[in-house]
C-alpha cells in the first residue's frame, strides 16, 4: 500500500509505504475471543465426559493462535517513510515512530529493482548510495514494489 504526500511548496515529497492489513486488531481479537468461546465449550463437553486431556490440549491450540495473530498484527503494523528533499532522501522505519533512519545523498542515488535470479523468490527494491544500499518494501507484492519503483525513479530524478 502506497501512499504519496507532498507538501503545499513542493519541496518535499513523502512517499509512505505500509503492507496491506486485512483486518484492525479490534476485528482480530473478536474473531480470536470467539472462537476461543467456541473451543472451549467444546473442550468442556469433552471434559465432562472424563477426557482430561482435551482441556490443556485446547488450552495450548489457543495459546498458538494468540501469538500467530498477535505476531502477524505487530508485523502488519511497520511503515516505511521514503522524505525527498532537494539534496537528500531520507528512510524513516519504524511502527509508531521512526526505529530507523537512513540518509542518502539524492545526487548518487539510484533505485534498483533487483530480480532474483529465478521465479520462485521475489524481486528486491534496493536504493543504493556510495556503496550503500536499503531494501524498501519488503512486504510488498511484485506489482507494487514495480509501482513504487516507477514513482521513486520520477520523484528522484525530478
Amino acid at each position: 500500500m502506497l501512499f504519496n504526500l507532498t507538501n503545499e511548496k513542493n519541496i518535499e515529497k513523502t512517499i509512505m509505504v505500509m503492507p496491506n492489513r486485512a483486518m484492525p486488531w479490534q476485528q482480530i481479537m473478536l474473531i480470536y475471543f470467539f472462537i476461543s468461546f467456541i473451543t472451549i465449550s467444546i473442550a468442556l463437553g469433552f471434559f465432562s465426559q472424563g477426557l482430561t486431556l482435551i482441556l490443556p490440549f485446547a488450552g495450548v491450540e489457543l495459546a498458538a493462535l494468540g501469538a500467530v495473530l498477535y505476531i502477524s498484527a505487530w508485523r502488519s503494523n511497520i511503515k516505511e517513510v521514503v522524505s525527498v528533499t532537494e539534496n537528500n532522501i531520507r528512510v524513516e522505519i519504524g511502527r509508531k515512530s521512526p526505529e530507523k533512519t537512513f540518509k542518502f545523498d539524492r545526487a548518487w542515488a539510484q533505485i534498483v529493482l533487483e530480480r532474483s535470479w529465478n521465479n520462485w523468490y521475489p524481486s528486491r527494491l534496493l536504493l543504493r548510495s556510495h556503496g550503500r544500499q536499503l531494501e524498501i518494501g519488503k512486504f510488498l507484492n511484485e506489482q507494487e514494489r514495480q509501482r513504487l519503483a516507477i514513482e521513486l525513479n520520477k520523484i528522484i530524478k525530478s
